[in-house]
């Protein structure tokens, strides 16, 4: 039988944590976060009203301090995260073991693989413009030769997605341009076109047609699969869930990469 936790701590006043757009009332709530969402967490996230949140709100003085202590000592992100989890009580041993591997997993990585993978999870929590603006600061800054080119083009795939999902599809085909030179992906490519066919853009499809050998089947194919998804919005249509139906349509066939 599997063992229920009781929160220590419930308070009425919640931390909002903008990132999943959900607000936490306990500390067990916070460890549950921070161990699930690794990625999304760096050192501005320990600022002073959390810790006061936690000290005050919480009523968890201790853990207050030893993070006061963390940051007073200029340790690593990895070390707060592993404090707070480990004096909330929440998880067990194992869990707390397999925590350390997750935390050596991410020290491991380059700063521009840990800001990938904290925009893929804001990209699975619907936040697409805050992803933009990490898949954005990746690539604006200088690129790391010890990763390969692929990384980046999937980088700029995944940017591609979001704005797809914000219907912005000009911007989204001109990312997934940059993606198809980088990593040679066929979704990379058939996102294009894709981009093409839904912003009505006959002569930009000429262009990409030709420009990447792109055969009438597989356009054939891409009009096809609009013209079932457009059937699918008018027998399934509701005023209240017409955006999130059309964002989850767009999803099958705007591949996102989570290499």
């Amino acid at each position: 039988m599997n063992s229920i936790k009781l929160c220590t701590i419930h308070t009425d006043k919640p931390y909002y944590i903008k990132e999943v757009n959900k607000n936490i009332y306990s500390i067990e709530e916070l460890s549950y976060y921070l161990y699930n969402y690794l990625y999304l967490v760096d050192d501005q996230f320990f600022s002073e009203e959390l810790i006061e949140y936690i000290e005050k709100d919480l009523d968890q003085p201790n853990i207050a301090a030893g993070i006061r202590q963390s940051i007073a000592n200029e340790g690593e992100i990895g070390e707060k995260i592993s404090f707070i989890i480990k004096n909330s009580g929440y998880y067990t041993e194992i869990m707390e073991e397999k925590l350390g591997n997750h935390l050596k997993g991410l020290n491991s990585k380059t700063s521009a693989e840990r800001m990938k993978a904290k925009a893929d999870i804001l990209m699975d929590t619907a936040k697409y413009n805050m992803a933009i603006n990490y898949y954005s600061t990746i690539l604006n800054k200088s690129l790391n030769n010890e990763l390969p080119e692929r990384f980046y083009g999937d980088v700029y795939n995944n940017l591609g997605v979001a704005y797809a999902r914000l219907f912005e599809y000009e911007h989204a085909a001109a990312a997934f341009r940059c993606a198809y030179r980088l990593n040679n992906a066929n979704e990379s490519l058939e996102s294009i076109i894709m981009c093409d066919l839904l912003s009505d853009n006959e002569k930009r499809l000429k262009i990409d047609k030709d420009k990447y050998s792109v055969s009438d089947t597989v356009i054939n194919r891409l009009r096809a699969e609009i013209i079932k998804l457009k059937v699918q919005i008018q027998s399934n249509w509701d005023n209240n869930r017409d955006l999130d139906f059309i964002r989850q349509c767009q999803k099958e066939y705007i591949v996102e990469i989570n290499s």
